[in-house]
Formats: structure tokens, sequence, C-alpha cells
């Protein structure tokens, strides 16, 4: 039991340097903190597939992180004139589009989340690289490659988040 505790542990500092949830600086700074932005969800899920949502779901929230499933583009479409999210991970094939066709709309947002495609292989990795996409993901998801990049495309939009001084105080490490 107490290795697995030190493997959660070792998973949570690996999954980012920064988590999205407040953290209090020690020194003069008085009640400096990182946040995730006001109304903004961590991890924008977009596909019809339930099962990716699940294991992403369990994976990111026992780190506290929140995930937000959207069925189609449609709902991911809905759900961003409401709310910001920092990454999109996103189906190849979406019931009401391509993943190109959710890259293109989701990055005409303010504050576009980063955006992950789930692939059958990595061979569409520079397409997406090249469009703008974070990275690509492939099946089977395994927890190793998972959790490394979704939480360096997190980092990466708090960074510019902040650096848009749209957001409270920069995080240490931004």
């Amino acid at each position: 039991m107490a290795g697995n505790l030190f493997r959660e542990a070792l998973i949570a500092m690996a999954v980012c340097p920064q988590t999205p949830h407040a953290l209090e600086a020690e020194g003069d700074v008085r009640n400096t903190r990182c946040r995730r932005p006001s109304g903004a969800t961590d991890i924008l899920t977009i596909g019809a597939n339930p099962t990716p949502v699940v294991y992403l779901s369990g994976l990111f929230q026992r780190f506290g992180w929140t995930v937000h499933a959207a069925v189609n583009l449609e709902d991911a479409i809905e759900f961003l004139q409401e709310h910001k999210a920092a990454v999109a991970i996103c189906e190849e094939t979406l019931p009401d589009g391509t993943w190109r066709d959710a890259e293109r709309i989701l990055n005409s947002f303010p504050n576009a989340p980063m955006f992950v495609v789930i692939g059958s292989d990595r061979t569409i990795l520079d397409e997406v690289l090249a469009v703008g996409g974070f990275d690509v993901l492939t099946r089977p998801l395994r927890e190793s490659e998972v959790i490394w990049p979704v939480a360096s495309a997190w980092h990466q939009w708090m960074k510019r988040f902040q650096s848009q001084d749209t957001g409270g105080p920069p995080c240490s490490d931004a």
C-alpha cells in the first residue's frame, strides 16, 4: 500500500510542476496563488465514445482536475461559448465532423484550448502540429503516455493565458 501511495505521489508530481488548484507561495508575497481561471475546465473531451472519457476522467480527477465531456463538436462549441478549457482532447472522428473541423473551430475561440487528438496511430502527428495542435495520443491509451502530454498542454495553455494578463498573478514557474 505504501508503494502505491509513493507511486501516486510521483505521478501527481509528473502531471505538472504546477497543479491547476490554488497553490500557496511561501515567502514575502502574501497569498500569492496560481489558480485555474474562473470558469475554466482543465480538460474538455470531445467524442461519442464513452471509453476515453471514463478513462481520462478517472486518470485526471484523482489529481483534482476538472473534466467535461462533449459528445460531439456542437456540444463542445456550446460549452466553450460559456466556459474556458485548458486542453481539448478530441477523437479522430466525431459524429458531426473530424478532428480537423474541431481544431479549426475551437482555435477561433478566445483563449482557445490546447488541442490533443486521440487517434489510431501517430501518423497524423505532423498534420496535427502543422495546424496548431499540441499532440496525438494513440490507442490503447496508457497512463504513462497520456499524463505527460496532457499536463504539458495544460501548462502551456496556463502560461499563455497568464501572459495575456487576463488571469491572476503568474504561476511561479510560468
